[in-house]
């Protein structure tokens, strides 16, 4: 989808700014689990796309002159590596044809990773990786390293969002999230990448969505609904909001740094979720009119995309 057209933040803010604020119901109510949930400094799970990425993709593939962006797969980002791998088309095949895709979600032996990593397609191209550093993990724990890659593949070579790839028709996803308060825009921490940062006194926040979808306009996306939770896992059972559809996109910075389209939004008052110090993490649920209800993120999602979708109440 092509974004036409950048609205000035002058327009953004007086549409933040002219937002009217019930009483929402609160969503911990009905939820007496506040057990407090470390999970900033765990390991990426190997089974999942971030832990792969962290432990091979980048230290061993995306080296000078490799896999680095100067040819595909390109491994220098998880969104580059997942882009380019999953039902990505490939450039070399094996004498047979067996392969169609890098990786094929659910079928490791279909997915042409998989051979490349296990043996030589085609008695010239060599086992991948071709070069190894002195002192990688690679050359102690390459067993390891490909049982784990064929386990997140058998498992649907889920993306950051903990969703599962569909050739035919693509799940809706995330192109960013921004929060405002009084007009104004919040701060996140970690960088730029982290929980949204909103003032002890503030008792408005606008939650704004940016989402994409293949076939599907994301203001022609159904459900829309928002859940709110006290820990990064803890939304079964939580209460749905609405997501309010905007007649007009506001634009802003998206995940990625772009300037995207914000469609969705839901208001709330923070103070009625959190107390000072309190983060309190969200999850979105649209469905477009091929496939089922997607959750974004999911609990199979990475933690710093999980961390994104939050709020923390500040000083």
């Amino acid at each position: 989808m092509t974004l036409r057209s950048l609205l000035p933040l002058a327009t953004l803010l007086m549409l933040a700014a002219c937002d009217k604020f019930g009483e929402p119901a609160n969503p911990f109510e009905q939820d007496d689990d506040t057990t407090p949930v470390d999970t900033m400094t765990a390991a990426p799970d190997m089974r999942s796309i971030a832990g792969l990425h962290a432990r091979i993709f980048a230290p061993t593939c995306a080296n000078s002159g490799c896999h680095d962006g100067t040819f595909e797969p390109d491994f220098r980002t998880i969104e580059s590596t997942y882009n380019t791998l999953v039902y990505h088309p490939i450039i070399k095949n094996d004498p047979q044809g067996n392969f169609t895709y890098r990786v094929v979600p659910g079928e490791p032996d279909a997915s042409q990773l998989m051979a490349r990593l296990t043996f030589d397609i085609d008695g010239q191209s060599g086992i991948m990786p071709l070069v190894v550093d002195p002192g990688a993990e690679w050359n102690n724990l390459s067993d390891s390293f490909v049982l784990y890659v064929r386990q997140w593949i058998k498992d649907g070579a889920k993306d950051i969002f903990g969703q599962s790839p569909s050739l035919l028709d693509a799940p809706p996803t995330m192109l960013g999230v921004m929060g405002l308060s009084g007009g104004q825009p919040l701060e996140r921490a970690d960088g730029g990448q982290g929980a949204l940062r909103v003032p002890q006194a503030a008792n408005s926040l606008a939650l704004y969505f940016s989402l994409s979808d293949d076939k599907t306009l994301p203001q022609n996306l159904e459900l829309n609904k928002v859940r709110f939770a006290k820990g990064p896992d803890l939304f079964e059972g939580q209460p749905e909001l609405d997501l309010e559809l905007l007649s007009v996109p506001v634009y802003g910075k998206g995940f990625q740094g772009q300037q995207v389209a914000y469609t969705h939004r839901v208001q709330i008052d923070p103070g009625q979720m959190a107390t000072l110090g309190e983060t309190v993490y969200f999850r979105i649920y649209v469905r477009d009119s091929q496939n089922p209800v997607t959750e974004i993120p999911t609990n199979a999602g990475a933690w710093y995309i999980k961390n994104y979708f939050s709020f923390t109440i500040i000083l």
